[in-house]
Parts: structure tokens; sequence; C-alpha cells
């Protein structure tokens, strides 16, 4: 009986921290856009679980700082590990020394390429192909009666599986019509200044351009920016597309910057993960690999998305 009165008294004395799902959360770049978002989300929906904290980090684009960050949760021993991976093709030595420390770790947003998902390894995000061939399937129905169409790629970080995979969407529609050819391809690194500097070279370099796919709403604003700049009018004298449907890309195809973008559903992304977190961290079983589907958004329908 005293033993039970005195684990009773024990376990109301302690820290509520003491019972909280730790979660770790490596962000590669929190001065980006869109993954500015997705943490914000991920805090969001991490305030719904009470036992929930969460420890953000930010790996500044840096592969050996982002494995730093993910060996100091394990040293820590948080429960979950959720990381937005830096570059998709560095993750393998994450993935091994959370396996080893029978951590799960939750892949987010970027799925990696030289990590199997399983054995205590999950993935959360989109089907990077399907972003590529929804955006350049609209363009190509806007330009299917002209003769001639020069496609001109604005790419992500080329250390991201998303812009390998959002080119090679785009490149299997533009196969499919004789009349459309890729005659520029070069990286904007997702940001918007990247994008709007490369628009200006090509410009001033006097390359034609009648279409301009960016892997990213934020370069193609800045690729739309510098078209303005240069006397030109997008949507008209150069279609421009991007990829995420974020405020600003939404905001930019109202106002007529993008004649299309593709809405990643960073909400839908980052409250699975957390949700994936809670019950991994419970011992419940969760999916290997989980994809939230992209949508098409144009000027008939952007509306729809503003509240998402």
């Amino acid at each position: 009986m005293k033993k039970s009165l005195l684990l009773c008294l024990t376990l109301l004395t302690l820290s509520p921290a003491a019972f909280a799902v730790q979660v770790g959360v490596s962000i590669a770049q929190m001065d980006d856009v869109f993954l500015s978002r997705l943490r914000g989300y991920v805090l969001d929906q991490s305030k719904t679980y009470p036992d929930m904290k969460v420890q953000f980090e930010d790996a500044q684009g840096a592969v050996d700082k982002q494995l730093s960050q993910v060996q100091n949760f394990i040293n820590g021993k948080v429960d979950v590990i959720i990381v937005n991976p830096v570059d998709t093709q560095g993750t393998k030595n994450m993935s091994e020394a959370a396996r080893k420390a029978k951590i799960p770790l939750i892949y987010l947003n970027r799925m990696p390429s030289d990590s199997k998902m399983g054995d205590g390894v999950s993935y959360i995000g989109s089907d990077e192909v399907e972003a590529g061939r929804l955006q350049m399937e609209y363009l190509a129905e806007l330009v299917k009666d002209r003769k001639s169409v020069n496609v001109a790629i604005m790419k992500g970080l080329l250390s991201n599986d998303a812009t390998r995979f959002r080119t090679q969407g785009a490149k299997e529609v533009i196969a499919k019509h004789p009349n459309m050819h890729v005659t520029l391809e070069d990286t904007a690194k997702w940001m918007r200044e990247d994008g709007m500097n490369l628009m200006n070279n090509w410009l001033l370099a006097g390359d034609k351009i009648d279409i301009l796919s960016a892997n990213a709403d934020e370069m193609a604003i800045g690729a739309a920016m510098a078209i303005k700049s240069n006397g030109l009018k997008p949507g008209k004298d150069i279609l421009v597309g991007g990829t995420d449907g974020g405020p600003n890309g939404l905001q930019a195809i109202k106002t007529g910057l993008l004649s299309v973008t593709v809405f990643q559903d960073a909400k839908s992304q980052a409250y699975g993960a957390v949700d994936m977190a809670e019950t991994a961290a419970k011992g419940g079983k969760v999916e290997d690999i989980k994809f939230i589907p992209f949508q098409q958004v144009t000027p008939q329908n952007y509306q729809q998305f503003m509240t998402k």
C-alpha cells in the first residue's frame, strides 16, 4: 500500500513534459516560402495533441548540418523524427541512424531516392511527376494550334528529386506534342530573385520563349516579373506555369502573372506527418509511403483554392 502511494505521489510531481511525445523536426531551408508554410502547418497540427512537444531545426540547405541535427535528436532520445531533406540523395545515413536507434523517421515533402521506405522509415508527400504533367497539359492545350512552340524549363535545386521528377513530368507531355520543343533549361534554386535573374538573362540574350515552365511558383513569379520589365506580357507573349499553389501563386494566377499552377497540399502533407508521428510514437503502424494528390489550378478554378 505504501509503495503504491509513493508511486502515485512521484508521478504527480513529475513534469508534464516527462510524458510528452517528443518530435524532432529538421526543415531543409526555412527561408524557402513553401517550406516555411510547411513548418507552420506542422506546428499548427502539433498543437492538437496536448502531449506533443516539437523541436524545429533549420538545416540551412546543408546536408551535413541536417545529419548532425538528426543525430542530436537521436542523442536527445526523441520519440519520432520528421525530416524535410536537403538532398533527396543524401538521406541514407539518417535512415540508418534512426533505424539503429529504433526511432521512427518520417520524411516529409521530399521523397528520398537513396533510402528504402519501411522498417521504421516512412514518407508523406506527393507524386512529383504528376505535378509536371498537370502543369504542362494545361499549357500544351493553350498552344495546340501553333506550328512551333519553344519551351524554357526553370528548375529547382538540382539536388532535389522534386526538380528531376517535375521536369520529367513536363517533358513527358512535351514529347507527345510535335510542335513543342525544350530550348532552354537551367536552375533558379526555387527562389524568386534567381528566377527573375535567369529569365532576364535569357531575354537579354535574345532567346525566343513561348512557354516558361517553372518547377515552383516563386521562380515562376520572378520570371513573370522579368518578362514584364522587358516590355512583354505574361500570359500573352510568354505563358508562365508554376507549381505549389500557395497564396503567392494563387494571387499570381488572379493577376495574370501565371497561366497555371499546380496545388501542392502543404497542409495535408504537414498534418499527415504530425498524425503519423503521434501514431508511431504510441507504437501504432503507419504507412511506408503516403501520397497526397496534386491538383491543377487555372484562372477558371483558382478561387476554390484560396481558402485551402
